[in-house]
Order: structure tokens, then sequence, then C-alpha cells
């Protein structure tokens, strides 16, 4: 029975996408394609509708259980156990040689397993040393993955090797909306007719893709569009070189897909709406000077050092905050006066993406975050490996293929295959597990002014929705007057953290070093009874640590503990609150220190995500 595919003409909308794979079809150099939408957007059929416009057998499927064996290739079983002897077997890979690859739920694959893909995507070639097997194979292909954000994103290296990106979004109008339900009704009920419908207008679309591979050759890139494109990488403040060649070569496809064998700058204008959204960068402000110690030498900290002037109406006029004297003070003002602030409900949910290094510890425990192995057996099968003592996981399959090239020299007997011990072959596993995120918040009384603790208090609670999701552990600690204190045990039970934050006050000065030491203490209690934790020290404050327990520099005892916990190996990211007019830049100095990931609060309302690296150097 043949597979009716539905016609890319008939799709409604999504004519950026459309596009985007129509250029990676004609010009494989433009890097292929990275479509990234919510569920129920048509991505797959988008990519699917490829098979007839650049004919079905140019288009490989890449199964989301594949494993290492079916896509790179491995040993000719059967050649062996005929012949005793080892023979390469093509895989998925090889056979996508010179076509498109597609690779749905793309964020899902193993980080490694990805990365070997997109190397032989990009040099043509991949080698295979296993089993006894050494092989250079072909491997030229266009790689187009899906992928749907609310499940996990892909790491910015691993973004950045895809050369053009597309969003979709669902259709808003309700005309449109009742048009896609018509149309799926149709197919789904006479698919072989409503495919005929839309022949026409995809036999146009496909003409055109062959006439733009004819052109495409003849296409020559001026010094002055290299120029131009140089230009905008640099406007866009691009990582790495690839944005310059991945525009060229899009911008290419588009003017053949135009018909011409000349380039425009508008052919680099729409070629720079794929290659660059997802590389452009905010540029980098040079660190200010390191501020004297006698800085602020008597001011109480809920005082800021200038003020910023109002820029709205809305600034002009604060809502009134809840007052709590200090324990043993009268309901009276005063500069150690407390304040609870409310939880800012409109701050955007943030997602954490980690992107953290693996290690071959095998760990335990349940989750949606982070793969890792493990020693249980309800993980994902991955691989296979010689057993170290007792095999408790048999891989049946890599067991078979150890002992095929040894057959013609062992008694079989009665058996089909003999098998002997040094072929058995461990599972090697993988499973999703959470992780362990301990927030330390300031709460001194610079945190105060400006509803600044507000803003702060919506966007832990943000990212606490993100840990939720994600079956995450938390903790919580609050530093401020002269020590720190734990809110919160880490805990499975999110909840208790939004409250402990809710009513969170606000006042005094700032206790930096404390509040890093707390940490310190309580990630180190934690990893006695629970070593394979991998936690995440997430540290919001202004940087302005103005007082200590040992009386001496607030700032430099701060500064000796963020190098403590860099030499731990804990990872840590810095959200820096200074709102200020005149910015001191200290808490970027202990981010730094700290071999920290930094970002401003700001930043991160207006990004959305967190991306949580390994200790930078």
């Amino acid at each position: 029975m043949q597979r009716m595919i539905f016609p890319l003409a008939a799709i409604v909308g999504q004519e950026t996408v459309k596009r985007a794979l129509l250029i990676a079809v004609v010009n494989p150099k433009a890097g292929g394609v990275l479509v990234a939408g919510e569920k129920g957007t048509a991505k797959s059929t988008l990519v699917r509708s490829l098979a007839e416009i650049s004919g079905e057998a140019r288009l490989i499927e890449l199964p989301l259980n594949a494993t290492e064996d079916m896509v790179f290739g491995g040993l000719d079983m059967q050649y062996a156990l005929e012949q005793g002897k080892r023979r390469f077997l093509p895989g998925i890979l090889a056979r996508a040689n010179n076509r498109l690859l597609y690779i749905d739920e793309i964020n899902l694959l193993r980080q490694e397993f990805l990365g070997s893909l997109l190397d032989a995507a990009a040099t043509g070639v991949y080698r295979v040393e296993r089993e006894g097997i050494s092989c250079l194979h072909a491997a030229a292909c266009t790689l187009i993955g899906t992928m749907n954000p609310e499940e996990g994103t892909l790491s910015p290296q691993m973004i950045d090797r895809f050369g053009l990106y597309a969003a979709v979004s669902r259709e808003k109008n309700e005309t449109d909306r009742m048009e896609i339900m018509r149309r799926i009704l149709a197919y789904e009920a006479r698919p072989a007719e409503f495919c005929r419908q839309y022949a026409a207008a995809n036999e146009a679309i496909k003409q055109q893709v062959t006439i733009a591979r004819s052109l495409l050759q003849a296409i020559a890139v001026p010094e002055a569009m290299i120029l131009l494109a140089a230009q905008m990488c640099a406007k866009a403040h691009s990582p790495g070189h690839r944005a310059e060649l991945f525009l060229l070569e899009a911008a290419r496809a588009i003017a053949a897909l135009a018909g011409r064998t000349y380039l425009l700058p508008a052919d680099l204008e729409e070629a720079a709406c794929y290659v660059l959204p997802q590389r452009m960068r905010q540029e980098e402000q040079p660190l200010p000077p390191e501020p004297p110690e006698q800085n602020e030498p008597e001011q109480p900290d809920n005082q800021p050092p200038l003020p910023e002037p109002p820029t709205n109406q809305q600034e002009r006029e604060q809502p009134a905050e809840q007052t709590v004297p200090p324990a043993g003070q009268p309901e009276s003002g005063g500069s150690d006066q407390e304040k609870v602030a409310d939880i800012d409900t409109t701050f955007p949910f943030i997602r954490m993406a980690l992107a953290l290094p693996q290690d071959r510890q095998e760990r335990r425990g349940s989750g949606k975050r982070s793969l890792t192995r493990t020693d249980t057996k309800q993980g994902r099968y991955v691989r296979s490996g010689i057993p170290n003592g007792q095999v408790t996981d048999l891989a049946f399959d890599a067991t078979l293929r150890a002992a095929a090239p040894y057959q013609k020299f062992r008694n079989t007997a009665q058996c089909a295959i003999a098998i002997e011990r040094e072929d058995l072959r461990q599972k090697i596993r993988e499973k999703r597990i959470g992780s362990t995120f301990l927030f330390v918040v300031d709460a001194s009384g610079s945190m105060g002014a400006r509803e600044r603790m507000r803003a702060v208090k919506g966007a832990v609670c943000a990212m606490l929705q993100d840990a939720y999701q994600q079956r995450d552990q938390v903790g919580l600690i609050a530093f401020r007057r002269q020590t720190a204190e734990v809110l919160l045990p880490i805990t499975r039970s999110v909840d208790l953290a939004q409250k402990c934050l809710r009513y969170l006050p606000t006042g005094g000065k700032t206790p930096l070093a404390e509040g890093l030491t707390a940490a310190l203490r309580v990630l180190a209690s934690r990893r006695q009874k629970d070593r394979e934790m991998k936690p995440v020290l997430v540290l919001v404050t202004d940087g302005r640590a103005n007082t200590t327990t040992t009386g001496g520099d607030g700032m430099a005892d701060a500064l000796k503990v963020a190098g403590k916990i860099h030499k731990t190996g804990v990872h840590s990211v810095v959200i820096d609150t200074e709102s200020d007019f005149v910015k001191l830049g200290l808490a970027r100095t202990v981010a730094r220190e700290m071999g920290s990931v930094y970002y401003s609060l700001r930043e991160l309302s207006e990004h959305n995500i967190m991306h949580i690296v390994k200790n930078l150097s």
C-alpha cells in the first residue's frame, strides 16, 4: 500500500519554515535546518512533505530509538557467521549520503551522538572504529531537525552547527485555523483525491527547486557581498565565523530560487532572518574598575549610593509594601527597617537549560532534567560494553556480534551459535534524573529599593516553576544583617520554597561571605548523604558586600569564599540585581571569581532562558 504524503502546497501558513526547508534542499552547504516550535504545529508534516519535492528516496528519517550501530554501521553478522570474517555493514548515515537526513525530536538525542552526526554532516565523512573494524565512509548529508522547546532545548554549541533556524508557531487567525481543520479532514477521508487537488501546485514547487539547483553553481559571491555578510554578523555579535559562510550559502540558494545567477543585498537580508536570530548576542560591556576598599564606608545598605532617576510615572509611584519592624524595635522607620515585598507574578517563565559535562558515574533517582548513566534496568539501552565482573544486564545483540567472527573455529555442537564468556557484553543505559538547585538570595536593605526584591522574588519563583516541571530538588538560603539563614533545606517540595520566599523580608546590611559559606556547608552536608548529586548554586545579589562576621573587608571575604566554591567544582550562576544609575559591577566580579555563568536580572527577563554550562576557567 502506497503511503500518501500530505502535500507541501496544502499546508496552511508557515511560510517561513517552508522557505527555510527549500533553501536547505537547494543548497546543502547552507548547513541544514533546525525547526523549533510548540506541539501540534505541523513540524513533522512540513519536513516529510519534502519527500515529494526532493524525491522520496532523498529523505531518510532517523528513528528516535536508533542505536549507534544502526546509525553509523557495524559488523555484518550474516557474513561473519558464514565466512568467519569481519565486514563493515553501512548504517543509516551511509544511506543518507547526498540526501536529506531528518531527525524528529532532535533535542532528545544524546549530545555526543548528535555531535557525531553533525560532524559527519559538516565534513562529509565519518570513521567507524568498533568490533575490530576500521572503516571510513562518505556521509555528505543535509540535516533537518525538529524539536519542541517545552521538552528541552539544544546547547548553543549544537544550535550553532545548524545553518538555518526556523520557528514554527500556531495560526492565530480563526479563518486559517478553520481552513487547517477542513484540509486535514479532507485528507483523512480521501488521501489520494486530496493529493491530486494539490498535485499541480506541488509540481510547480518541485520545478522551482530543480531549476534553482541547476542555477546554483553559476552564482558567484562578489567581494561586496562578502563585506556585507561580515558587517551583518559583526553587528549581530555572532560568535565564531560559521554565520558568515552559512549566510552567503543561504543567499545563493535564495537567488537561485528567484531564478537569478547573481546576488542582491535583499538575498542576504532574507538569509539573515534564518541564520542570525539564534546566533545574536548582546555586546559584552567592559568591566568597570574595581571599587576602592573604602567604598560606602558608613552608608546603610538599604540606601543606594546614587538614586536612579525615575524614567516614567510608574516608577515614581511605588506601590505600598508591608513593613515589619526588626525584632526588639518599635514599629517606626529606621535604617534597619524590614520590608516584605510581594512576588512579581508578571515575571516571565524562566527555563533553566543545563549543559554540564557528563562523567562516567552511574546515578539513580528520577526526574526529567538531564541524562545520566544508570546501573538500573529502567533506562534506555544506548550502547554496550565489556562487563566489569558479573553480567547483570546482557546486551544480546552486542554479544552475538562479538561471537560471530569465531564460529568457524568453535564447536557449536547442537547450537546455532557458540558463545563463550569473553563474548558477553553488558548493556549501558541512560535515564533522565532531576538536578539540585540551591538558591542563595540577597535579602539586604539594598534589595528593597525600587521594588527590586519584588522582581527578584518573581524571577526565583519563575525558576522554581521550571524546577517543579523537571522534578528537581531545591533549597533556599537568605542572607541579611550579619548572618545567613537556611530557610529551606534541600527538598523536592517546590511549594515550600515558594512559601518561604513569599514571606522573606528585606533589611539590613549584606553579609555576602556568610551567604556563600552557608551554601558551601549545605552542599557539603548533602553530598555526604548523596554522593551522586550534581548541584547548581544560584546566587541572586547586587554584590554589595559591606559586612562580615570577621570584622574585615566584606567584599574581600566574599571573594575568598567564591574562590573556594570554584575549587570545589560546584556549577554556579550569578544573577545580578543591580539597577542603579551608577553601576559598580560587583556581582560580575563575584561571578568571575566563582567561575559562574553571569546574568543580569533584566537580561533574564528578556531572554526567558538561563543556560547553565560547565564552570568557567
